[in-house]
């Protein structure tokens, strides 16, 4: 369907007030409160990772009570995501973004509670808060900086991933100088999700709302672009959860020691943050698309399979090749969700379909990687599931990549 005949202009969108974005301190304003915005996003789900054991050991947690932890803020943006796009556009994209860092704010609060039912309950409040800022950040790109998306979509994803690597890496040593009390870990992201939200209130000046009865009118569940978009997001979504999920203790069962494991996950992790700030700069710049697909995924595409048939033959090659595929995987993938779609309700709408789709995928990942392992005893038969799936992201990622825009 063409994008000539068939896009919507965003001058169709009813505002509250009328918001222009010239190249001004405007402008800026708005690209630091995103930033801010995207270094809160992933970091109070990720400090929970180094600290999993101690608080498992401290509260007497089973493994599947432990594991609930971590699982829920997944299963939150799957279930959540569809609806997140809704409240934007009855609400503003401002205000409800400005609500989900008070609730992160919140939900991080009661996870440094230290009582397990109150850490239950915030893990919930901050996976949905999370689940609508994953889904209203590519929207405020699309409509905030319409000339600029793959720039604006790569600072925000490296903030995020910065943020990310700065939460997982400083978890223990914070617990350290806390005389080995893990709550200020959670604490301390609780009180950076407060100072965002007190820098986000100037945000409400530019209050945008769109029509409600419009954004329920809009479906995208029928049309075959933004199914291919889906189920790229989808695959890559599954393969970083379970890679993240499973490499170190596949490195550890092939002979490594714990600590060489540990170094090749740091690997793993560092190397994608300066890869999700220049793919889609690269990605954009390349005018074939398919051509450009593949100069992304070429990392994943070498690095997957030698970790499988190699594992131990050249290990910080793999590690460094998945890393950076994964990190371009996700940038991209957001850059997608905000140039693809026709205007930046549409792009709202795409952006819930593809999460919501793609993180229900990605929580059924790591639990069947481990269940083929348990009921396999090998590795093998998980990582063909592995390349399986990153085969299937490929292909999709062909279709995914196209610049006709997705309208409703």
């Amino acid at each position: 369907m063409s994008s000539d005949n068939n896009s919507v202009s965003d001058s169709s969108i009813p505002a509250r007030r009328s918001v222009k974005f010239p190249r001004s301190l405007t402008q800026l304003g708005f690209l630091a409160a995103l930033l801010l915005l995207a270094f809160n996003m992933r970091a109070s789900i990720v400090v929970m990772g180094p600290l999993a054991e101690i608080i498992g050991r401290d509260l007497y947690l089973s493994g599947t009570e432990l594991g609930l932890l971590t699982t829920i803020p997944i299963l939150c943006f799957g279930l959540l995501s569809m609806f997140a796009s809704r409240l934007g556009h009855r609400y503003g994209l401002e205000a409800c973004l400005l609500l989900t860092l008070l609730f992160v704010a919140i939900g991080q609060g009661l996870r440094s509670s230290g009582h397990y039912g109150v850490m239950l309950l915030g893990t919930v409040i901050l996976g949905a808060a999370i689940a609508v800022m994953n889904v209203l950040t590519p929207s405020l790109v699309r409509r905030s900086f319409p000339a600029h998306i793959a720039l604006v979509t790569a600072l925000y994803t490296f903030v995020m991933a910065g943020g990310a690597a700065i939460a997982a890496y400083s978890a223990i040593p914070l617990r350290a100088v806390m005389a080995g009390d893990w709550r200020y870990s959670f604490g301390i992201w609780a009180a950076l999700a407060g100072f965002g939200f007190v820098c986000w209130l100037p945000m409400l000046r530019y209050h945008h709302v769109g029509s409600a009865a419009t954004a329920k009118n809009i479906s995208l569940w029928r049309n075959a672009e933004a199914w291919w978009l889906s189920l790229y997001f989808g695959c890559q979504s599954l393969v970083f959860y379970t890679s993240t999920a499973w490499v170190a203790k596949i490195f550890l069962d092939r002979g490594m020691s714990e600590s060489e494991a540990g170094t090749l996950l740091t690997v793993f992790n560092v190397c994608g943050i300066p890869a999700a700030l220049l793919s889609p700069l690269l990605y954009s710049s390349i005018a074939n698309k398919r051509l450009a697909m593949l100069v992304v995924h070429l990392p994943l595409l070498i690095g997957v399979p030698g970790f499988a048939l190699a594992t131990t033959h050249f290990p910080y090659f793999w590690a460094l090749s998945m890393g950076v595929g994964q990190g371009a995987m996700i940038s991209v993938a957001l850059t997608l969700v905000g140039t693809r779609g026709a205007d930046p309700q549409i792009s709202a709408k795409l952006s819930g379909m593809c999460q919501s789709f793609g993180y229900l995928l990605a929580a059924l990942g790591p639990v069947l990687f481990g269940a083929l392992h348990d009921l396999l005893g090998t590795w093998w038969v998980p990582l063909i599931f592995l390349m399986t799936v990153l085969a299937v992201q490929f292909v999709a990622a062909l279709r995914a990549g196209s610049n006709t825009k997705i309208v409703a």
